[in-house]
């Protein structure tokens, strides 16, 4: 039988959402997806344990393929300029494509999407509005931002991202056998295994074989970034 919207409401958390953020008021669309739109007021700290209370005017665009696919999110108040984190299409960029991909777990409802991804920006945002700095540090665009983040994932240096990232994408038993890239003169199951082993599993091989070709061709990255962040695959 054919999921209803309301199911599909009800498996979102769509009333524990409308409770927790009163202001934002909800739009079905004729495609079966929903806007949310309005005012989203938090109250948040971060590694500094600075307490920002502050109120946004945003309008979140969540397709029926949630959490599978990532909701698009707009500050729609003039507050935010182009420069700071967007998207092409002016869209919040929430983090990096593996991030945001940790996030949207099969269980993921959309109080956590926002509490995780949507509310850690905008806190970023006035952070930076109020203290000139960013609270969480800050990562390059483009590529090079990629391989950063993933450097922390791994917990590795920057330079043996690419090779770990193919490691990922193979079977455990594979990838094991193969020499640490991080030179330490181990095989991989005597070395870096752990932190390999826990992203393959939460994220799949296919994951990690895509973004390994992404990041070896800068041409093809710049468009599967974007499209990654708005609806992993």
């Amino acid at each position: 039988m054919p999921e209803t919207l309301n199911d599909r409401l009800n498996r979102w958390h769509m009333q524990e959402l409308l409770r927790i953020f009163p202001g934002l008021r909800l739009r079905p669309l004729s495609d079966g997806s929903i806007v949310l739109a309005g005012p989203l007021a938090f109250t948040a700290s971060g590694p500094t344990r600075k307490v920002v209370d502050d109120e946004y005017q945003v309008r979140i665009s969540v397709p029926t393929g949630f959490p599978t696919a990532c909701p698009s999110v707009w500050e729609t108040g003039g507050r935010i300029p182009q420069k700071f984190h967007k998207l092409t299409d002016g869209s919040l960029c929430l983090g990096s494509p593996t991030r945001i991909r940790l996030h949207l777990q099969p269980t993921t409802t959309l109080p956590e999407f926002v509490k995780n991804c949507v509310i850690p920006y905008l806190y970023g945002r006035s952070y930076f509005e109020r203290h000139g700095e960013m609270p969480f540090g800050e990562l390059d665009h483009g590529a090079a931002g990629i391989r950063q983040d993933l450097a922390t994932l791994f917990g590795i240096e920057e330079d043996f991202v690419v090779a770990f990232t193919g490691l990922t994408g193979m079977k455990k038993r594979q990838a094991n056998k193969y020499p640490c890239p991080c030179g330490s003169g181990h095989r991989l199951g005597r070395c870096h295994n752990k932190s390999v082993n826990r992203l393959r599993e939460q994220l799949g091989r296919r994951w990690f074989q895509d973004l390994k070709n992404s990041l070896q061709d800068p041409q093809e990255f710049r468009h599967q970034a974007v499209q990654s962040l708005s609806s992993p695959s």
